[in-house]
């Protein structure tokens, strides 16, 4: 996968994108952002799929630390958050706020670049990473206490005495 430019025949407009240089072989999203995850590291990459925006893995964590999303796993246990596009322009606004990078791209369009913000030295990615780690493994132990309670009714008493001092 390489960055390139190119322009479109219609308009004349050049714009930059990651074409795929594997024999045309078609890669799944889950890929593709890797790829681009090794070009870009240190931002929030987020992919326009339709109506909705998508994160992956790391870039899903600090989504979901920043915004309070939900998490949901793929088949290939990768981690993925989502929001609908008519949410794009808060989620910048916030990212920005935050002095993250994040670069946006289209899957429609051979994961184009629609926009990238760079802020070089000032970028938080990397500080922000380990807060939205704690964050996803506090919400996985409440998950696990939860599905425990809940197979688990008569414990539920103990937990309550416990917490209101019954």
């Amino acid at each position: 996968m390489v960055e390139t430019k190119w322009s479109f025949p219609t308009s004349g407009r050049e714009r930059t994108g990651f074409l795929n240089i594997y024999g045309g072989d078609v890669m799944s999203v889950v890929n593709m952002v890797r790829n681009i995850k090794d070009l870009f590291p240190d931002y929030i990459v987020l992919v326009k799929i339709g109506t909705f925006f998508e994160s992956y893995n790391n870039d899903a964590y600090i989504m979901s630390y920043i915004f309070q999303y939900k998490l949901k796993t793929l088949i290939s246990y990768d981690t993925t958050c989502g929001f609908p596009t008519c949410s794009i322009n808060r989620i910048k606004s916030i990212l920005e706020s935050r002095s993250v990078n994040y670069l946006i791209v289209d899957k429609k369009h051979n994961y184009e670049e629609i926009e990238k913000m760079n802020y070089k030295k000032k970028n938080k990615y990397n500080e922000i990473l380990p807060k939205a780690n704690e964050y996803i493994d506090r919400i996985n132990r409440i998950d696990k206490i939860h599905k425990y309670l809940n197979n688990n009714p008569d414990k539920i008493q103990i937990v309550e005495e416990v917490l209101y001092e019954r």
